[in-house]
Order: C-alpha cells, then structure tokens, then sequence
C-alpha cells in the first residue's frame, strides 16, 4: 500500500531529471531539496503556519532580574509538564536586562496563559520591568536549528 502511495504521489509531482517509485528524488545527481511531503526543507509545516506569533520585548531593573529568571524558568517548568501541543516559547535575556519572549500560538492561548507559573509571572510584571512591555506580531521566514529542543543553558 505504501510504495502505491509513493508511485501516486510521485505521479502528481512535476517531472525531476530522475524518479522512480520507492526511490529518493534526485536532481543532477543530488538529493533533491524538496522533502518528502513535496515542499522545500525550510518552508514551515502546516501545523507551523497555523501558529500566531509575537515578540515581547522589554527592560527589567537590575534588583528584580532573578526573580524574573526565577519566574521565567517556572513558566517553562509548567510548560515542560503541561505539554500543551499548541504552544513554542523561547526567552532570552539580554546583556543589558532586557527580555525577548517569542511566542507562538495556535488560536488557544489560555494553554500558556492559564498556567498557573504564567499567572505568576504576569501578576507583578509591571512593578519589575525598567522600560514598557513591547508586543509585535511576527511571522517566521525561517529557522535553521534554533528553536530545537534544548535545555536553556
């Protein structure tokens, strides 16, 4: 059933310099770029496209940075838990205190916002930060290896 599925789908596909059912798409002798779902490697999967993202930006005082990191790093423990399938946050801190939060989400943000570590996070944000929060829609053009799974470190 597969390699009838394969022999299908490659039917639909344009014609390559070689193709033969069961086998790899090449190009001039090269692996072909294109994956095996038909688009090129760096174009976001569907369930990617799907996700609204935004960057936060903004400025913590120097006496309130560990508990930001502190707060920060419950969230993600929520988070790791929680496992919440429509959710990519990453955070960095900046050299000068500042934060950047990306953040992407299907249409449901209560799977972040209602975690009880971001409720906590939220509850004195303003009190702790040097500059005002800035929030920007963003749209991923691409990634090469940066928002891989990985512990912060």
């Amino acid at each position: 059933m597969h390699d009838r599925l394969s022999c299908l789908m490659a039917a639909a596909q344009p014609p390559t310099r070689e193709r033969r059912c069961g086998q790899p798409k090449r190009f001039f002798g090269k692996e072909n770029l294109f994956s095996a779902a038909g688009r090129p490697s760096f174009i976001p999967t569907s369930q990617e496209t799907m996700m609204n993202y935004a960057l936060i930006r903004y400025g913590v005082k120097q006496a309130d940075l560990e508990d930001n990191r502190a707060l920060v790093e419950k969230v993600f423990e929520a988070l790791g838990e929680a496992a919440p399938p429509t959710v990519r946050y990453l955070v960095l801190e900046l050299d000068d205190g500042s934060f950047v939060h990306i953040v992407g989400q299907d249409g449901n943000s209560s799977a972040l916002t209602g975690l009880a570590a971001f409720k906590a996070f939220t509850e004195n944000h303003a009190q702790r930060r040097s500059t005002p929060a800035m929030r920007s829609p963003v749209k991923v053009i691409g990634n090469y290896r940066m928002l891989a799974d990985q512990k912060a470190g």
